[in-house]
């Protein structure tokens, strides 16, 4: 479908109907030169050239109608791209390491395993649950999942419905696939926003790392202050959620202090602490209105200007009119 620059020209094609009456009422004037038995006349079959002798008016207004369509300034292959200078990137960044699979988290009244409550809360605040979380419709989300190795299981995408499947598929590493690097998972994450950014040509309004995790640090090649590091020089804030169900050891809190609370401080994000699905969803609740976005993000990329082609066709029905009225259907005054 074409786009038109100036639309409001389109107003003038009902005109053209009118101008169309006028143009065929014309030859009803009455003949100067009166013929008798004008009734027999009537009868006698018409000619190639009687029935195509209203053929240029209708090839003038059909002219017209092209030259007002001009005016408008169509364009082919307009297209809607994202802006992403104006949209927020997330990126989720769920823990699956061992210590995920205690059912020692309380969600709406039961008893869960850790990874299935930030499974179901995650849910909440990317589709919204009708209440405190809103949903992020217009923001792109990426999912990254993590043990030993950390594994992009979605790129930053608009199409939300390819994140709920992978989310609940993620499931708990075992034997040498357990582990619990951050580090690595948080350089991912940030290294997926510099993709987009690169591939789109230009760079989000905000990038945000929501980062779950039950554990320290323990494995990858990359330390958690060498991350950060890392997302501070690409301008991404993290927003590190430790879960620490209420059965914990004290230790815990050591690890948070020191931790995570240093690497949100370093991205300019902060860092939470949760003992169950309530809490978190309350510290999701929290992020969301920090980082809300309420404008538009996708601009209309321009496509070949299509003026020219159109007056073009319009001048061939003008010239094929006027042949026509002076050859073939030619009509004496």
């Amino acid at each position: 479908m074409p786009r038109f620059e100036w639309p409001w020209a389109l107003a003038l094609l009902p005109l053209l109907p009118v101008l169309a009456w006028r143009l065929r009422g014309r030859g009803g004037a009455p003949s100067a030169v009166v013929f008798p038995r004008a009734g027999e006349a009537a009868r006698l079959a018409r000619s190639r050239r009687q029935r195509w002798i209203r053929l240029p008016v209708f090839l003038r207004i059909f002219a017209l109608a092209i030259l007002i369509v001009a005016m408008a300034r169509p364009e082919w292959g307009a297209r809607t791209v994202r802006d992403i200078s104006r949209s927020i990137g997330i990126q989720v960044v769920i823990d699956r390491s061992g210590s995920m699979s205690a059912d020692d988290l309380v969600y709406e009244g039961q008893r869960r395993t850790r990874l299935e409550v930030v499974q179901r809360v995650s849910d909440e605040f990317i589709f919204g649950n009708g209440n405190d979380l809103k949903g992020r419709p217009a923001d792109m989300v990426g999912l990254i999942a993590f043990a030993v190795f950390p594994s992009t299981l979605c790129p930053l995408t608009l199409a939300h419905e390819h994140l709920r499947p992978v989310l609940y598929g993620i499931t708990v590493a075992s034997g040498f696939e357990n582990g619990t690097a951050i580090g690595d998972a948080l350089a991912l994450a940030a290294a997926r926003f510099q993709a987009t950014e690169a591939a789109a040509g230009g760079q989000f309004k905000s990038k945000v790392i929501v980062l779950l995790t039950d554990g320290e640090n323990n494995s990858g090649a990359r330390t958690v202050p060498e991350a950060a590091d890392l997302a501070r020089q690409w301008g991404v804030r993290v927003y590190a959620i430790g879960i620490r169900p209420s059965t914990g050891r004290n230790d815990y809190d050591e690890m948070v202090q020191y931790g995570l609370h240093a690497l949100a401080s370093e991205t300019g994000g902060a860092a939470f602490t949760v003992h169950d699905g309530s809490e978190l969803r309350a510290i999701y609740a929290h992020i969301d209105r920090l980082e809300r976005n309420e404008v538009r993000v996708a601009r209309m990329v321009d496509g070949r200007d299509a003026f020219f082609p159109v007056v073009s066709l319009a001048l061939m029905f003008l010239l094929a009119e006027a042949a026509l009225g002076q050859t073939w259907l030619r009509r004496l005054p």
